[in-house]
């Protein structure tokens, strides 16, 4: 939406208010409204009331949230594969290795899956977590636990790089689940994501 990535420019750069932002994008005010709203739900923008010296109801004026300088940024893709293709410059593939499963388990934490529930609860949470990431998995069950199958790897850059990348996927399904997990990716012209996850009921 045009209007909103218009409305982003302009509140990087200074405080305002919407029918500020109506006049310097040459809208009418109900056209900034909505956005500001939507942008104000999602904690994107904030507003206050502005502190002013003449008489009459203040206005209210908007700004960017803190943290979220980089909220449409396109920057991560390409240095996440810069910084993939410079690891082994720096680090041995053990140490590579390890990084990639440290960086799994902190992505775990990210998910709220206690480990009261069942297996089958934290298994969907994971799946449904890679699947926010663009995953599109696939479970596959039988009696000794799962394969998780999907063919749209959120980290498909990153792998071709640097294939144990896939070793961060794998480490954060074992912490989800709390389950043996082994990676089985296909990294051929396209790729594939396989991890074979053991849990017998």
């Amino acid at each position: 939406m045009a209007t909103r990535d218009d409305i982003l420019t302009l509140l990087r750069r200074e405080t305002l208010t919407i029918n500020e932002l109506a006049q310097r994008l040459e809208l009418a005010r109900n056209a900034i409204v909505l956005p500001i709203q939507q942008l104000e739900a999602e904690g994107v923008v904030v507003g206050s009331t502005r502190k002013e010296k003449r008489a009459g109801k203040p206005a209210l004026e908007y700004r960017l949230a803190e943290g979220t300088e980089d909220v449409s940024s396109t920057a991560y893709p390409p240095f996440s594969e810069l910084l993939m293709e410079s690891l082994p410059e720096h680090l041995t593939k053990k140490q590579i290795a390890e990084l990639m499963e440290n960086v799994g388990k902190k992505m775990a934490g990210r998910l709220d899956a206690k480990r009261d529930r069942g297996f089958d609860e934290r298994l969907k949470a994971a799946t449904d977590f890679v699947d926010d990431l663009g995953a599109a998995t696939l479970v596959e069950r039988s009696e000794t636990g799962a394969l998780v199958r999907s063919f749209s790897c959120p980290l498909g850059r990153a792998v071709r790089r640097e294939p144990c990348v896939c070793k961060a996927v794998s480490a954060f399904f074992a912490t989800v689940t709390g389950a043996r997990v082994k990676p089985q990716c296909k990294h051929e012209d396209r790729l594939e994501c396989r991890f074979l996850i053991e849990h017998r009921n």
